[in-house]
């Protein structure tokens, strides 16, 4: 299994050395079918959790791994008169027979390490320790909004807080683990991606990872779909685009409105309610976004919990302003020529959460700007959605297994 998994690795590595678009208009090349060889890795599929909660797969997990629960302060939140602490929790999965180093998961918007943890199982059956934290206001992580009916909103109050909260991490997951040589990767979604991309370019050649994986990354939100009209919608597209860079400030009453959906229970309510619970634009796995609404929905104990459970959706006119603009720094060419890490960058085909030419952009500006070893490599899955980590078995175990072979092609495993 390990040669096989070794000969995986260089075959792909080889194959993504030669696949750098050119333009930036370029679309990615499909990712090719020796990537489809998932077998060289363990994986899970569908039928391995069915029906299962995240804690369950979590005991699991907790068989090859050595859990540990904690949280950091954050940068605080609020106005400068009435700052408060943000907790940030996280959750360590020390691999008890690591063999290829850590990886560090960065989730998406509204998303946890309750929604991770098949992936976390995966890595860790494959020689890798995992360690991930729940972004500000959401997760186990402290809300940012107070009051009634206002702890279920996808709110930020700064994007930068996000990227700082990260680099505070990835700083203790190095300190924890002292003079280990085994690299650090980075494993990012949608949001997240946005996340990772800032911290690369700020950091340059100080981050202390050896590549990142953008799944789906949000280099562009989509804030409206092309169908859509109405005056409403103009109103957020024209936020997203030009009041968002205006306003590094909140506005009373304004900036917390939610913009799309009614709160989790309404938005749940309304997924179940469908005909056919494929007709979405996360993922073909019907049973791993039943699983995920649950994981949503899981509630936190303890002192080191920001927030007694992980219930998010919908976001305010606050957090769409910040990601856009996070978004449109991101992919720029000043931010893309200082990041120094070998970059892979997955897209959806059918992904109408986030733009794929702004993910062509950042990936063709990295290649033109950045200096060795910085480059970024793009595939693209014809027919997945965006919630590649949580999509049926024949996209996502080729995805995760293209994650896996191109970490293990910047270094080689340990005996």
């Amino acid at each position: 299994m390990r040669f096989a998994a070794r000969m995986a690795a260089t075959l792909i590595a080889t194959v993504l050395a030669g696949a750098l678009p050119a333009r930036a208009d370029a679309p990615f090349p499909e990712l090719p079918a020796p990537a489809a060889g998932a077998e060289a890795w363990s994986l899970s599929t569908e039928d391995r959790f069915a029906g299962q909660s995240w804690a369950a797969i979590e005991r699991e997990t907790m068989k090859l791994a050595k859990l540990r629960v904690g949280s950091f302060d954050g940068a605080p939140t609020g106005p400068a008169w009435r700052e408060r602490p943000a907790r940030i929790h996280y959750r360590v999965y020390e691999a008890l027979a690591e063999t290829r180093g850590a990886v560090v998961v960065v989730p998406g918007f509204t998303e946890g390490a309750t929604m991770y943890q098949e992936v976390i199982h995966d890595l860790v059956r494959n020689g890798y320790s995992v360690y991930l934290h729940d972004h500000r206001g959401q997760g186990f992580s402290t809300r940012l909004l107070e009051g009634v009916g206002e702890a279920d909103k996808g709110h930020v109050d700064r994007f930068d807080h996000l990227v700082h909260d990260l680099g505070y991490f990835v700083t203790l997951v190095r300190a924890w683990r002292g003079e280990s040589r085994a690299p650090i990767h980075l494993l990012a979604h949608s949001m997240g991606g946005a996340v990772v991309s800032l911290y690369l370019a700020r950091s340059e050649r100080e981050v202390p990872v050896a590549s990142a994986a953008l799944v789906t990354p949000m280099h562009e939100p989509t804030v409206r779909q092309p169908a859509q009209t109405g005056a409403a919608d103009r109103a957020i597209t024209g936020w997203c685009d030009e009041w968002s860079f205006r306003l590094p400030f909140e506005l009373p009453w304004v900036s917390s409105r939610r913009v799309q959906g009614e709160g989790f229970d309404a938005e749940r309510a309304a997924f179940f309610a469908q005909a056919d619970l494929a007709d979405n634009d996360m993922s073909h796995s019907v049973e791993r976004l039943r699983r995920r609404w649950a994981d949503r929905d899981a509630r936190c104990e303890g002192a080191h919990c920001g927030h007694g459970d992980a219930r998010v959706s919908g976001p305010t006119l606050r957090w769409v302003g910040q990601a856009c603009a996070a978004a449109r720094e991101a992919r720029s060419p000043e931010s893309t020529a200082r990041i120094a890490v070998p970059l892979l960058l997955l897209q959806g085909g059918q992904d109408r959460v986030v733009q794929p030419l702004a993910q062509q952009q950042f990936c063709a500006r990295v290649n033109a700007g950045a200096t060795a070893p910085g480059r970024c490599t793009g595939w693209r899955l014809p027919t997945a959605r965006h919630a590649l980590l949580v999509e049926r078995d024949d996209l996502r175990n080729p995805a995760l297994a293209a994650v896996l072979s191109f970490y293990a092609g910047q270094t080689p495993a340990r005996p």
